[in-house]
């Protein structure tokens, strides 16, 4: 296994990974609805690739498939203690390659590139029914410290 930054020829195969994500949960009022994700996801994975604030990385099999990815930012949080902060999303490992450390490969990388881009503290989220991945997370450091809810707005009547 390798892992390896993205390229713009890796996007048709990271979009459908990133849907594959996203299609966990019915409501994703911030990722684009069912007719665009793909285009939300091309839109975001472009600005990651193209940003020095972003890092989008991809394992690979010995015979270059793509096996799993994750993406990641930093950016300035004025007004607390620690104003640095990067983002991890997107974890993506393919179902026949999981529980063999590839996700732990994959997180370390990305918070090594994140603090190469200054990165004081991460921050990550994952869907609050998903047992599996609040497992994962906390196993590795990650806690929750806030819950941020959505809802679709509607014309009050």
């Amino acid at each position: 296994m390798n892992i390896r930054l993205a390229h713009l020829f890796d996007m048709p195969l990271l979009i459908h990974c990133w849907q594959s994500i996203d299609n966990m949960t019915e409501i994703r009022p911030f990722g684009g609805d069912s007719e665009d994700k793909s285009v939300h996801a091309e839109i975001v994975l472009k600005h990651a690739m193209a940003s020095a604030n972003a890092v989008v990385l991809v394992a690979t099999a010995e015979d270059g498939t793509i096996i799993g990815t994750i993406s990641g930012h930093t950016f300035e949080k004025p007004g607390v203690n620690i104003s640095n902060v990067g983002v991890v999303y997107s974890l993506w490992v393919d179902g026949h390659y999981r529980c063999l450390g590839i996700g732990e490969q994959l997180l370390k990388k990305i918070e090594n590139a994140l603090i190469v881009k200054g990165a004081q503290a991460f921050q990550v989220g994952w869907d609050s029914g998903n047992i599996t991945a609040r497992k994962w997370w906390l196993k590795r450091g990650y806690a929750p410290y806030e819950t941020i809810a959505s809802k679709l707005a509607v014309e009050a009547g």
